[in-house]
């Protein structure tokens, strides 16, 4: 496994739970230190599954702790690097308004599948389900960004 490509999967999930910077990075290490800790983990059958679960649970311990939001406006940061025209933005902030609609397991499967280009077979794994329900939710999704972007 490449465990630097990896490192940079989970942090991209720790950074989309949390929307903050320095926080996903110390989560990200938190959760590989976690998942090195025990050499059960490592010698597991589905690694990755196991650190999207550690990275998960540390992302709601610190959400809890903090009470972040995992859907928050656009930040004046974001705005600022964005270099591309101001349609950009505006898509960016009707994408997030759409994505508000899907529930939170339907927002973390497209995650998983465009952003860390995951397989339905490892999403399914951390969700307990088969890759064709996975397949279905995806779908769904997909329909219900569409609508919602249409209007």
């Amino acid at each position: 496994m490449d465990y630097e490509e990896q490192y940079d999967r989970i942090y991209r999930y720790c950074y989309y739970k949390l929307k903050q910077r320095e926080m996903a990075e110390d989560i990200t290490q938190e959760t590989f230190l976690r998942f090195f800790g025990k050499k059960e983990y490592q010698e597991g059958e589905h690694p990755m599954k196991v650190m999207y679960t550690i990275a998960k649970n540390l992302c709601t311990d610190e959400f809890r702790k903090k009470k972040y939001m995992f859907l928050e406006d656009v930040k004046e940061e974001e705005v600022l690097q964005n270099k591309g025209p101001e349609d950009d933005i505006v898509n960016a902030g009707a994408l997030r308004l759409a994505m508000e609609k899907l529930d939170d397991v339907s927002r973390e499967v497209l995650f998983f599948r465009f952003v860390n280009q995951e397989s339905f077979a490892v999403i399914g794994e951390m969700y307990h389900l088969s890759r064709y329900a996975v397949y279905r939710k995806y779908q769904k999704a997909l329909k219900i960004l569409r609508r919602e972007l249409e209007k």
